[in-house]
């Protein structure tokens, strides 16, 4: 099923993106020119059993982890977190991933998935609490099962409305994307974006080996008056570094990731708390590969 969230909305998304340092965590790569090649097309069903055990990036303020990779026809990402915090505020906050085919690591000119959707632009959710207006659903925390609706942003698709479609169901742009707990009870997130659809101007029959792509996790903050569980890291900020080298299918890859925030989601105190309810912005800048055999020592 398809529907449309107004170009309002996708303004909140906007102001939201470039809202200041104190609500945003960027992360940057110092590498861009990592590389990593899919030997095997992956399939995207919220498992990363079909990923390398350890991902090429690993964001410790944010308790993320990440990898990207491509074959000849796709983009892929995976998202991680371990931290039961964290997986609750992307799936109660909401969270896009966002793709921009000129490397910069900007919405602008990028292209967007949204998934969960963030309060704003839930309408499911405010549909059931006009249903019950009676009962204050915050205090209810959202599953995954509620999260029914995703979001395509940045496509022209010949009007001003932003498509929705219901989770599960295929899309225009034949980008795949789930998202499901692993056996470790690890939240796991997976996308597939065709290359074609990043550079439409292409010769989709030659080697997308000289583009390079920035790759955005903007996580939102979980709305005002959500329970969340006791602890939290202490106040001050926080820098988290993560480099990381590709194994097995990905061929080689490194890079840097750095994100800047208050406070911590480990540990006991206020600050992580806090952090709970702040924006989260993470960007990865790599360059696409055409590898199509393992370096010699993996």
């Amino acid at each position: 099923m398809k529907s449309n969230i107004s170009w309002g909305a996708a303004a909140l998304i906007t102001l939201t993106a470039l809202a200041g340092c104190g609500s945003s965590r960027e992360s940057q790569s110092s590498d861009p020119s990592a590389r990593a090649w899919q030997s095997q097309p992956l399939t995207i069903d919220g498992s990363d059993k079909d990923w390398p055990k350890n991902p090429q990036y690993s964001v410790k303020s944010e308790q993320i982890n990440y990898s990207i990779t491509n074959d000849a026809q796709n983009l892929y990402i995976l998202m991680s977190t371990k931290s039961a915090q964290e997986a609750q505020k992307i799936v109660q906050g909401g969270m896009t991933v966002w793709v921009n085919p000129k490397a910069d690591k900007s919405i602008s000119g990028a292209i967007g998935i949204g998934y969960p959707l963030d309060s704003r632009n839930d309408r499911d959710k405010t549909l059931m609490e006009e249903a019950r207006p009676d009962r204050n659903r915050e205090h209810r925390p959202s599953t995954l099962e509620d999260k029914k609706e995703y979001a395509l942003y940045g496509f022209d698709n010949g009007s001003q409305a932003i498509p929705t479609y219901t989770y599960g169901d295929t899309n225009t742009q034949n980008i795949q994307m789930r998202m499901d707990y692993n056996d470790a009870g690890d939240l796991v997130y997976e996308a597939a974006i065709p290359l074609t659809i990043l550079f439409p101007g292409h010769n989709a029959s030659s080697s997308y080996a000289s583009k390079t792509v920035a790759v955005g996790f903007l996580i939102e903050g979980l709305p005002p008056g959500t329970n969340v569980p006791r602890g939290g890291g202490g106040g001050g900020p926080t820098v988290g570094v993560g480099g990381g080298v590709g194994f097995g299918s990905f061929g080689s890859g490194g890079g840097l990731g750095i994100s800047i925030g208050t406070g911590s989601l480990l540990g006991g105190g206020g600050g992580g708390r806090r952090q709970l309810f702040r924006q989260s912005e993470v960007w990865q800048t790599t360059q696409l590969s055409n590898v199509q055999r393992p370096l010699k020592g993996f």
